[in-house]
């Protein structure tokens, strides 16, 4: 049983009264100007602080049984919606088998509303619409990835009020997707280069297309943030393009001879950062490159001596979080660095070795750029998970204002967090 506590119970009543009267409206995570950190304790559970005390701990479970990803019933998948509404899955492990429930919050009459359950496999991933529905009366939308049939499944879940409905839009192996910014439209990229599609999906009329693009070496589709055209990587012969696709306007930014290419926009949607990973087994890419769609300029912002695994805009697009690979002894580490882009400097912060989840995220992290944040929204703290010498994970953040190095600020034990929009 899910217990939540007074103060929990209380913004889901003010979250509610704000669906009644409007769906457009931000919700009031958002208006506190607080950013809010979901993260999953040692203990299994789905606890959230915020930047107003990140002492002031909120548990919103009390039924799980062991760690994340352990044998018994836990908890993972947290994904906040833009306007402050937090998704989260329980999984119950035995031998090989996993059951799962998918839970939305906030939830009618002091509960979490479930609005997709399994009992043969585990949530695989889920991502919120950008925008409400666009219908009459309020409602959210999101997607999110299972195993099913031997393939993956995209499942698109439409909750108003009380009801939820629940139906597959996709399928594929693998799968990756972005969201148009007005919540209308669904890109994805299914299967691998020899396979490979890249799929348009209309969210009103449920229509979907093959676009006429060849797949090259990459995950995720990226929807511009202005919603004017959108990043796909395409195969020609030996070559992938990165390329800009705005209707009949197609822009390509490079064309390299790697195996893949990982990228993501800056929020204000004129810049594209990317990197290039030179061999399929390499743990790590190249350099990462600024690409500014306005002047055409494209050139290399960090040293070629790094080893980049992921990045990440900061919300006011002024900085960029990138994790290097740093291969220590028997453990593969990752040190934290922050590229500002205004004052052109490069600070390296934190050394840890990332968590299971954590890496989980890494793998896939031109993702997880479109659908979570590690940065908290005013742009001070980065929160990261860290396995540690006693093979427990912990959470941190950097309070990037603190100093030239930043400060790192213990959170709690647990194995993944983010923040909220």
């Amino acid at each position: 049983m899910i217990r939540f506590s007074a103060n929990t119970f209380l913004l889901g009543v003010g979250l509610i009264l704000l669906l009644a009267t409007s769906c457009d409206r931000r919700g009031s995570l958002a208006e506190a100007d607080i950013s809010h950190l979901a993260y999953i304790g040692g203990d299994g559970n789905v606890y959230v602080t915020q930047t107003a005390d990140l002492q002031a701990k909120q548990r919103l479970t009390d039924d799980a049984e062991v760690a994340s990803e352990l044998q018994g019933l836990s908890y993972h998948r947290l994904s906040w919606s833009r306007d402050g509404w937090l998704a989260f899955a329980s999984v119950r492990r035995d031998g090989d088998m996993a059951q799962s429930k998918l839970y939305v919050l906030p939830a009618l009459d002091g509960e979490p509303l479930v609005v997709a359950e399994s009992d043969s496999h585990f949530v695989i991933y889920n991502y919120w619409s950008p925008k409400p529905c666009l219908t009459e009366d309020p409602c959210q939308q999101m997607v999110y990835l299972i195993e099913e049939d031997d393939d993956i499944a995209l499942r698109l879940v439409t909750i108003a009020g009380a009801q939820a409905t629940n139906e597959r839009v996709g399928q594929g192996w693998p799968f990756y997707s972005s969201w148009s910014p007005d919540g209308r439209s669904l890109l994805w990229r299914t299967g691998w280069i020899v396979d490979g599609a890249i799929t348009q999906y209309m969210v009103p009329s449920g229509r979907s297309e093959v676009l006429p693009l060849s797949p090259g070496g990459f995950l995720a589709p990226a929807w511009s943030p202005t919603g004017d055209g959108y990043l796909v990587v395409t195969r020609d012969g030996a070559m992938n393009k990165l390329q800009y696709i705005a209707g009949d306007t197609v822009r390509t930014i490079t064309a390299e001879s790697g195996s893949s290419i990982a990228f993501a926009w800056s929020p204000d949607g004129r810049q594209v950062a990317y990197m290039v990973r030179a061999q399929e087994n390499d743990p790590y890419f190249g350099p990462v490159h600024l690409y500014d769609l306005d002047s055409g300029q494209n050139q290399r912002v960090t040293d070629a001596g790094l080893r980049p695994v992921a990045f990440f805009w900061s919300p006011d697009g002024q900085q960029l979080a990138y994790l290097t690979w740093l291969p220590v002894e028997q453990n593969q580490l990752n040190q934290l660095r922050v590229l500002d882009l205004t004052r052109e400097t490069d600070r390296g912060l934190a050394l840890f070795n990332a968590s299971p989840l954590m890496r989980f995220a890494l793998n896939s992290f031109n993702q997880y750029a479109q659908s979570h944040r590690f940065w908290s929204a005013d742009g001070r703290y980065f929160v990261y998970a860290a396995r540690e010498g006693d093979n427990q994970d912990r959470i941190w953040v950097i309070d990037m204002r603190a100093g030239e190095y930043g400060q790192p600020v213990f959170i709690d034990e647990g194995s993944i967090g983010y923040w909220s929009w």
